[in-house]
């Protein structure tokens, strides 16, 4: 997760249902690092989890209409999307 952003992205989607370990204790050490929590907390960037996108859809770079609901939260849904 530094690499990520170290490279400067800003918004992460993956097909799991975490980027962290299903079991860490609470650490939950990927999205601090992402974050970068609680140092310099960076609200800008999202994490995505548990999107689909189809095997026939090539790599490659797509604009993403992602629109996140303006919740006071540490998590908020987002509306369920497919890439076809």
């Amino acid at each position: 997760m530094k690499y990520i952003v170290e490279k400067g992205i800003n918004h992460v989607l993956l097909d799991t249902p975490s980027v962290d370990k299903e079991q860490d204790g609470g650490k939950l050490l990927a999205h601090h690092a992402f974050w970068q929590y609680p140092q310099n907390t960076n609200t800008f960037r999202t994490i995505t989890e548990l999107v689909f996108i189809n095997d026939e859809i090539k790599d490659g770079i797509y604009l993403l209409n992602l629109q996140v609901a303006a919740f006071e939260n540490d998590a908020a849904p987002s509306d369920r999307f497919y890439f076809n």
